[in-house]
């Protein structure tokens, strides 16, 4: 079980890699990744740094 500390931090985590996925890629010359897509990789990315600071 998450301590609410650990919540937030996952949380914010995955907003912030979820969204800058989304919206990073017409900077760099990509095309804009669909929301599924960077859900997806914000919730990996979330969860692998849960795992290491649990």
């Amino acid at each position: 079980m998450m301590s609410a500390s650990e919540l937030i931090y996952f949380v914010m985590t995955f907003v912030v890699v979820t969204l800058a996925t989304r919206y990073i890629g017409p900077f760099i010359g990509r095309p804009r990744t669909p929301w599924r897509g960077a859900v997806t990789f914000g919730l990996i990315i979330a969860f692998i740094g849960w795992a290491i600071g649990a």
